[in-house]
């Protein structure tokens, strides 16, 4: 009986692509390096939106926001939606899923402060019983609550008591920045790279098996371990990327963002010192060092199993952060190179080693790459297009622009972004203004040149490039299976 083909899908939330060491020297990856050694680096990968429940059901089902309808925050992935794990389970793939999923709201209804039962969060679908396609899954969120709590109340009680009544903030916390002391081996991270490798462990290598571990940093509160701060004391920090006239550039309907409390602050820039953001940005990078480590962990149990050399890893971000760049800080309704450009890493059988490609790439990619990858056709209703043939190194590119989205239909703003590889459009819903840049001549996206004459062609190809797109990304489903 032939080997079959493991999938291994390790994501982060709200991680760079400029976050790992192979291309930024002052952030420790070196699991994250080796695998990029030993696969592909994306260098043009783009996610489905600039926040969270978006992004996450576009990797999951390789569907667009606008059509698998969780199209922000607070919504709900929609259960009749086919799944990776829907696909793969046909072809007697063992389905688990631990650490950050989010396709459903994390708060109660109603725009309630309150946070949503785990037990109804996490709850099967009504059509199988499964938590959209997973045999099995380990979910924490952002709030922690759920299963990781227990875990770690049955570790140790103190420790939990402790988190739960301030997260073991600091005396010196400023904001949402601050050193833990809470012991690594006891933090959420370590929790879902457990998780990961006791799956690993028991699972029956006769039966291909796709694991998810989803990580939920880092993602703010910026809280490591001290122990991984410390790695950081000798380590030059960069500054965040920004000009004096950065709030000219903002679209002045981000402004209404603020209203209502849907996302405070709204177009206006943050007034944290330099200090306090080189603080932020070196505990941003120690959680990501943190979480290599764990991946590294993660992957001597798929050698103590005999798999690695039979297993597809794909490692990417459901998006980016903007980490002071522009004067912004988390993510939120913009289109900035350091907010939409997620790591996207893929390493396995068939896949050529050391390759770094410009070549652009979608979260919708995902779910097909993954598939042919692993030897299986992908349906009929798939949105996104594989990546093998740049994967294989036979091509040079298979899309020529990437697409990125911000749905707010109950704020009245959506805009789209349409990246291809020198120029960056934005156009915003209603508005006569918009966004253009050049990134070949402006990567630091400083100069917008939307309103520019110079630029008037390259305005005109991008919005008519923009339209075809938006034309073929409707829902093809369902499927005509008659001639009339």
């Amino acid at each position: 009986m032939s080997k079959r083909t493991h999938i291994w899908l390790i994501t982060t939330d709200q991680m760079r692509a400029d976050a790992l060491g192979i291309e930024n020297a002052s952030v420790l990856t070196p699991e994250l390096d080796k695998l990029t050694s030993e696969g592909t680096l994306f260098t043009g990968a783009y996610c489905a939106s600039p926040v969270c429940t978006p992004s996450r059901s576009s990797i999951f089902t390789g569907r667009y926001p606008h059509v698998h309808g969780a199209w922000n925050i607070g919504t709900t992935l929609k259960e009749d939606e086919l799944t990776l794990c829907d696909h793969l389970k046909k072809a007697d793939y063992k389905t688990i899923g631990i650490g950050k999923m989010h396709f459903r709201p994390q708060m109660k209804e109603d725009f309630s402060q309150e946070y949503e039962d785990p037990a109804y969060r996490d709850r099967g679908r009504a059509s199988d019983g499964t938590y959209y396609g997973f045999d099995e899954h380990h979910i924490t969120e952002d709030n922690c609550i759920g299963e990781y709590m227990e875990w770690l109340r049955e570790r140790n009680p103190e420790v939990a008591e402790r988190f739960s009544k301030d997260r073991f903030r600091a005396s010196d916390a400023q904001h949402d920045v601050w050193e833990s002391e809470i012991p690594p081996e006891l933090h959420q991270t370590y929790w879902i790279a457990e998780r990961s490798i006791d799956a690993i462990l028991a699972h029956k290598t006769e039966q291909p098996l796709f694991l998810w571990s989803s990580f939920v940093d880092p993602h703010h509160p910026f809280d490591p371990p001290k122990v991984y701060t410390d790695m950081y004391t000798n380590i030059d920090i960069p500054s965040p990327t920004r000009e004096a006239d950065d709030v000219l550039l903002r679209p002045p309907h981000l402004l209404r963002q603020s209203q209502g409390g849907y996302w405070p602050g709204g177009g206006e820039e943050h007034s944290l010192d330099e200090a306090h953001m080189k603080r932020l940005t070196r505990n941003y990078y120690a959680m990501i060092t943190f979480i290599d480590e764990q991946i590294g962990r993660i992957i001597k149990a798929w050698r103590q199993k005999e798999m690695y050399d039979d297993v597809v890893i794909l490692f990417t971000s459901d998006h980016g952060e903007l980490l002071g760049d522009h004067g912004l800080i988390y993510k939120g309704p913009w289109f900035y190179e350091g907010l939409t450009r997620i790591p996207m890493i893929v390493r396995g059988p068939g896949i050529a080693s050391g390759q770094r490609v410009s070549a652009l790439m979608e979260h919708v990619d995902i779910v097909p790459t993954l598939l042919e990858a692993a030897g299986l056709k992908f349906p009929y209703g798939i949105q996104g297009v594989s990546q093998m043939e740049v994967l294989a190194g036979r091509e040079s590119h298979v899309r020529n622009s990437a697409l990125t989205a911000y749905i707010a239909h109950d704020r009245g703003i959506n805009a789209k972004c349409l990246r291809t590889t020198r120029y960056k459009l934005v156009i915003f819903a209603g508005e006569t203004y918009g966004e253009l840049y050049d990134l070949k001549e402006d990567p630091h996206e400083n100069h917008n040149r939307f309103e520019d004459p110079d630029y008037s062609k390259i305005r005109h190809s991008m919005v008519e490039m923009l339209v075809h797109r938006m034309i073929q990304d409707q829902d093809p489903l369902p499927e005509r299976r008659s001639s009339w």
